[in-house]
């Protein structure tokens, strides 16, 4: 077993506007980089074994607080484009809204021109799944889940779809709770290491207060896919929706705190001085 823990990075230049924002490579905001450095310091006291990331600079930034604040030696850090958002073609960083904005229609299968369905986000989730997650499961079988720490830090429709994934190859289906915004932990493994009934809950996938349509999934991946050629999976989730590394992270006045971070500033240290507070 292993104790797998998905993240959302932290605010980005293009969530503070109303746009289709997918692969669209917009950078943390200051604010999103005191959201991460204070996400990181939360970290620094749990021993992660591997961290995966998105390519895209507001995953990535997110990943590296992570890893900078891990004792030696530190995991690896691999970072890949199968954990990018969905792809929204040709609306990408285009308005959305019910006036005169692109509109996403309901359901799994649709997608903007030259982007990506729901169903493709999945296909790439399983494929993240096969190459990084499915290894170091079959390594830790029967070790407890505290063995090993994976780390999956990525965005919003990519984690639902990712954890959704994981939850289509349980043999029982009991709906498990989720939330998107903040990072969720659980212990995951293959089905004879469980001998006790995993805990009863429910995906969600449109909280209320959602930060933008573009990282709010538009229907709830399905669970009743299970591929009888994989081996079947049992989770458990110990805390979900976690922010409370937000507390006292606070944004800067005069606009400061939505400006997109630049790491080469000459006085960079007055923004992030006490940690990122």
């Amino acid at each position: 077993m292993i104790t797998l823990t998905i993240v959302r990075h932290g605010e980005s230049t293009d969530n503070l506007k109303a746009v289709w924002a997918g692969w669209a490579d917009a950078p943390l905001s200051v604010h999103g980089m005191n959201q991460a450095k204070a996400l990181g310091e939360s970290f620094k006291s749990t021993k992660i074994h591997h961290i995966f990331a998105s390519d895209l600079l507001r995953a990535n930034w997110t990943a590296q607080q992570i890893h900078r604040n891990q004792p030696e030696p530190k995991c690896q850090m691999i970072t890949s484009d199968l954990l990018r958002e969905q792809h929204f073609g040709d609306a990408e960083r285009k308005p959305f809204g019910e006036k005169g904005g692109w509109q996403r229609k309901p359901g799994r299968s649709f997608r903007f021109e030259n982007g990506e369905s729901l169903n493709d986000v999945r296909d790439r989730a399983n494929e993240a799944i096969k190459r990084f997650i499915e290894p170091i499961l079959s390594e830790c079988h029967g070790q407890p889940p505290l063995s090993r720490h994976v780390v999956v830090v990525a965005h919003g429709i990519f984690n639902a779809e990712f954890l959704g994934a994981l939850l289509a190859r349980r043999r029982d289906h009991k709906p498990l709770e989720w939330g998107y915004k903040g990072w969720t932990r659980a212990e995951l493994g293959y089905i004879d290491e469980f001998s006790r009934t995993p805990t009863p809950a429910n995906i969600t996938t449109n909280p209320s207060g959602p930060i933008s349509p573009s990282s709010s999934p538009a229907s709830p991946p399905p669970l009743e896919e299970d591929d009888d050629l994989l081996p079947g999976l049992t989770m458990r989730i110990l805390c979900t929706d976690v922010t409370k590394h937000l507390e006292g992270v606070h944004r800067q006045k005069g606009g400061i705190g939505s400006t997109g971070y630049d790491e080469k500033q000459g006085d960079i240290r007055k923004f992030f001085g006490g940690g990122g507070s």
